[in-house]
Formats: C-alpha cells, sequence, structure tokens
C-alpha cells in the first residue's frame, strides 16, 4: 500500500528569472494545486491505515516528505527576488482553502442540525 505523492518540478531561479510575473505566478499556484493533491493523498493513505495498522509509518514518512518539501520552497522563495509574488499565491490559496473549509462547514452543520 505504499503511496507516492507527487513531485513539482519547480522551475531553477535563472528559468523563473526569465518568466514574466504572470507565468511565475502560475507555476505558484500549479504548486499549490500540487501540494493540496499530495494532502489528499496523504489522507487516503491515513485512511486505509485503518485496514492496514503496518501502514501507519508510511502516512508519517509522506507528512514528512510534504512538510520539508514546504519548507524547501518557502525558503527558496526567500532567498529570491520573487518572494512578493510567491506570497500573492498563498494568499490566494490561503483564500481557496478557506472557501473548501467554509463549504465543508456548511455540509457538516446541515447532516448534524
Amino acid at each position: 500500500m505504499s503511496q507516492k505523492l507527487l513531485e513539482f518540478d519547480f522551475p531553477s531561479p535563472t528559468e523563473l528569472e526569465d518568466m514574466g510575473r504572470k507565468n511565475r505566478i502560475n507555476i505558484f499556484r500549479r504548486y499549490f494545486a500540487t501540494s493540496r493533491y499530495n494532502r489528499l493523498l496523504i489522507q487516503i493513505a491515513l485512511v486505509r491505515s485503518a485496514l492496514d495498522n503496518s501502514s501507519i509509518q508510511s502516512v508519517s514518512d509522506l507528512e514528512y516528505q510534504h512538510t520539508q518539501d514546504f519548507i524547501r520552497i518557502l525558503q527558496m522563495m526567500g532567498q529570491l527576488d520573487y518572494h512578493n509574488e510567491f506570497l500573492e499565491a498563498v494568499r490566494e490559496e490561503e483564500t481557496a482553502l478557506e472557501k473548501i473549509i467554509e463549504a465543508y462547514d456548511r455540509k457538516i452543520n446541515q447532516t448534524t442540525s
């Protein structure tokens, strides 16, 4: 039951430099979409671990890998001139996630009322 996360092939600093602002922001958006997809893969691995206790360590490994990847990207962005563009994509992702959570909240509240 080994699950593998998607790898996002982040452009090099030189490639980012050669892109326009709009393309860089789209790259950042795709990174966050991949990250969100990976969170779902981690969640399904967690749920499946109820059927196979031996897979709990795999879930922990996936969580660690996902977090380390995010830290690596944050560090890289902090060293480049595109940090503000990255933060723009961060704010978009935050808004998207808040909307998803609000939709779940409404659905949960409907079923529990």
